[in-house]
C-alpha cells in the first residue's frame, strides 16, 4: 500500500474509551481540531494513524483499552470521511478506512494528553 498525507491534527484532551462517560467531550474534541484544518471531507479510501497520549489513571479501574480508544476517534471523524449513506442515525463514513495504525504511550512530563492524528489518502 502507498499512502499520501493529506493532514495531520492535534487533539488535545483526555482521550476517551467507546461507552464511556467522557465519550462525548473527546469526539467533540477530535471534531473541533479536524474542523480547525478547513480541509475535508473527502471521498477517497483512507489510511489513518493515531497516538493516543494517555494520562495517569485516575483510579484501579481506569485502564487504556487501545480498541476502545479507536472506535470514538474514527466515529467523531465525519470531517474526514463524509457520512455513512444509509437510512440510521448519521455515521461517519468511517468503512472507507483500509489501513489503520494505532499506538498508546502514557505522557511524559509536561505533555498534554490527547492524540496525533494523521490522515493519508490510499494511492493506487
Amino acid at each position: 500500500m502507498r499512502f499520501e498525507t493529506l493532514f495531520v491534527v492535534y487533539v488535545p484532551g483526555r482521550p476517551a474509551s467507546y461507552s464511556s462517560a467522557s465519550e462525548a467531550a473527546w469526539k467533540t474534541a477530535v471534531r473541533e481540531a479536524i474542523r480547525q484544518t478547513g480541509l475535508g471531507p473527502w471521498t477517497e479510501r483512507f489510511s489513518v494513524l493515531v497516538e493516543f497520549r494517555t494520562p495517569e489513571a485516575r483510579n484501579a479501574n481506569e485502564v487504556w483499552d487501545l480498541d476502545n480508544l479507536i472506535k470514538p476517534t474514527l466515529d467523531a471523524m465525519e470531517g474526514v470521511f463524509g457520512l455513512r449513506p444509509w437510512r440510521g442515525a448519521a455515521q461517519a463514513a468511517d468503512d472507507r478506512v483500509d489501513h489503520l495504525e494505532a499506538s498508546k504511550r502514557t505522557v511524559r512530563s509536561g505533555e498534554v494528553p490527547g492524540a496525533r492524528i494523521e490522515v493519508r489518502r490510499l494511492v493506487q
